[in-house]
């Protein structure tokens, strides 16, 4: 997290060290990220930097958790209308995220982000990001008050396994978006296409 000096320097000052830093994490894997590069093109001395954070770890922590942070207001407002419906949440979040992101390359900040939790902290999705979300975003992490379980048929472990796919499934869609420069319709289409196989199943037929 930033130390108390960074919250201390101009505003403008402070978002275009925030800017450099988003720009290098989002383009770059967190190894290939460095001090040096940040400094020289924020344009701040080595010891500058680290008044305002420990390390580039605490740097790469507090961006994630802003655009977390901005995303949990809207994803509160969607989960008072999506009436128990998880499938719906999830639709209705993916295109806030496309207008939201899809010209800041920010699911590429994301994507590096999951490689630096599985290959730097040797952790998993799951336990790095999905859980705490659910602790930030549902009161009383009451995950049964606010989605129709009898309705998927899973259990409570089971449902935060969905979460984890499902956001791997958002990422991996968006890259492609941005890959093949689709559309915002052809991007929803693709997703919209890629959940209903967790949706309904690949055999939507019930096999006896």
């Amino acid at each position: 997290m930033p130390k108390k000096m960074f919250f201390n320097i101009k505003e403008d000052k402070r978002n275009m060290f925030l800017d450099v830093a988003v720009e290098e994490f989002t383009t770059k894997s967190f190894e290939q990220v460095s001090v040096n590069t940040i400094i020289k093109k924020a344009n701040i001395s080595r010891g500058s930097f680290y008044t305002y954070f420990d390390d580039l770890e605490a740097l790469f922590n507090y961006i994630i958790k802003e655009v977390i942070n901005n995303r949990f207001e809207y994803a509160k407002k969607l989960l008072q209308n999506c009436n128990g419906d998880y499938f719906l949440f999830i639709k209705s979040l993916f295109e806030y995220d496309f207008d939201s992101y899809s010209t800041s390359g920010k699911y590429s900040l994301f994507r590096n982000y999951i490689h630096y939790i599985q290959s730097s902290k040797k952790s998993s999705l799951k336990d790095a990001i999905i859980a705490k979300s659910l602790l930030g975003l549902i009161e009383n992490n009451d995950i049964k008050s606010v989605f129709n379980f009898d309705e998927l048929k899973i259990n409570e472990q089971e449902f935060i396994d969905l979460l984890e796919i499902v956001v791997i499934l958002m990422i991996n869609t968006f890259l492609k978006s941005e890959n093949e420069n689709l559309s915002k319709k052809e991007t929803i289409r693709l997703f919209n296409k890629r959940l209903s196989f967790i949706e309904y199943g690949v055999r939507k037929e019930n096999i006896e």
